[in-house]
């Protein structure tokens, strides 16, 4: 059975050790060198205020000590970019506020990865045609291991459930695989729709996006499978309106918002919103052009939506309308393509290069939406997130 925090060889119990006591000390009682005998000739006052000003600087000096040595240190932490390059089967991490000093990691000799998940320092990485899921310490730098996947899966998305549990997709099979990433063991695969594409957890459910292809082509309207975070057993189907949907994100209104890229060269993209709490589709929205992909959500409540087509639609979800569309698209560079965005913590606006035979730069853009800084990556980037790590 599928253990949650199972150990290398099976379910572990940690010893946990009291930590060393101390042993006692009898304290010596504190006597004023201006109590004794030496002092007998100097005058009561004079005394007095020679005493309490030693016995102050004593009870500064010794709370001072006390709060260098018990108080508690403040976490400091750093934001780092994840970008991955599909072609070169790599991974690049910059600090944001230092997006200059960025270094890249391979993650093995094939595969065709398109999307990762993040938590905290861990990333994992499905890489696509190789049937293998790849963990790395993003604080470090380095794969800490290869987990093996189901045969011919070509899984694609995921999302951690919790602290060490991966749902990955397998496209080719229909399936979910829940992913040990401390302990690198598998659980059973969990039946979802047809072409799974995309993982998000929202709170205590997770949501797999379902594309719905036959031959790579839509077979009809796509599909949300709803997994239990805790039990991992499917509760809910919901029903979209758009066809090969491709990713999703959550907005700042707690609702799901589902890209569909629809037929290719079709110009018939849409935008699907899911109500997590009803589990239904509460809204439906074309003119999302040809095949829009990935989506991420700035902390004003803009959704921005990618496309290989046009560069990047900029959607307000309060007032349901496009602040940018496809016809007038976020473009700095003039590329007329985009293939992934993001969105820092500080609300910045990423866009990776659609560079598929050299390596691609990501560019981060001013409030104004020019180009501010950018960033060497990979081949073919596919995905940028953010994470949040601890330092020092």
């Amino acid at each position: 059975m599928f253990s949650k925090f199972p150990g290398p060889t099976g379910p572990q119990t940690l010893a946990v050790t009291a930590p060393p006591q101390l042993g006692e000390v009898t304290p010596t009682p504190f006597r004023p060198a201006c109590g004794h005998r030496p002092f007998a000739g100097v005058r009561h006052g004079v005394l007095r205020r020679v005493c309490t000003g030693l016995f102050a600087a004593v009870l500064l000096v010794l709370a001072a000590c006390s709060d260098d040595s018990t108080g508690p240190r403040p976490v400091v932490t750093q934001e780092l970019g994840l970008v991955l390059g599909s072609v070169d089967v790599s991974l690049t991490i910059f600090p944001v506020d230092s997006p200059s000093v960025a270094r890249t990691v391979g993650l093995g000799p094939d595969g065709t990865p398109v999307g990762l998940a993040v938590r905290g320092r861990t990333a994992a990485v499905p890489l696509g045609t190789t049937p293998a899921l790849v963990v790395v310490d993003v604080a470090q730098g380095v794969v800490t291991r290869t987990i093996a996947l189901p045969e011919g899966s070509g899984a694609t998305g995921a999302d951690f459930v919790n602290d060490s549990i991966v749902l990955v997709a397998n496209p080719n099979l229909g399936t979910v695989t829940p992913v040990n990433v401390r302990s690198g063991s598998r659980g059973s695969d969990i039946a979802v729709g047809v072409f799974p594409t995309f993982v998000r957890t929202v709170g205590d459910q997770v949501f797999v996006v379902n594309a719905n292809l036959e031959n790579f082509q839509p077979a009809g309207p796509s599909s949300l499978t709803v997994i239990d975070a805790e039990t991992l057993t499917v509760t809910s189907t919901v029903d979209l309106s758009g066809e090969n949907a491709q990713s999703a994100a959550v907005g700042p209104d707690g609702r799901v918002y589902v890209v569909n890229a629809g037929t290719f060269f079709g110009n018939n993209g849409t935008l699907s919103v899911v109500d997590p709490g009803t589990r239904a589709e509460v809204a439906f929205h074309e003119g999302f052009g040809d095949f829009p992909g990935s989506a991420a959500f700035a902390p004003d409540g803009t959704l921005y939506v990618s496309s290989f087509s046009y560069g990047v639609a900029s959607w307000d979800a309060s007032a349901r309308a496009f602040i940018r569309g496809p016809d007038d698209p976020i473009d700095p560079a003039g590329d007329g393509a985009a293939s992934g965005v993001g969105v820092d913590g500080e609300g910045r606006l990423y866009v990776l290069e659609p560079e598929c035979g050299a390596p691609a730069r990501t560019r981060r853009l001013r409030a104004d939406l020019t180009i501010e800084v950018e960033i060497g990556v990979g081949v073919c980037p596919t995905s940028v997130v953010f994470t949040l790590v601890e330092v020092g």
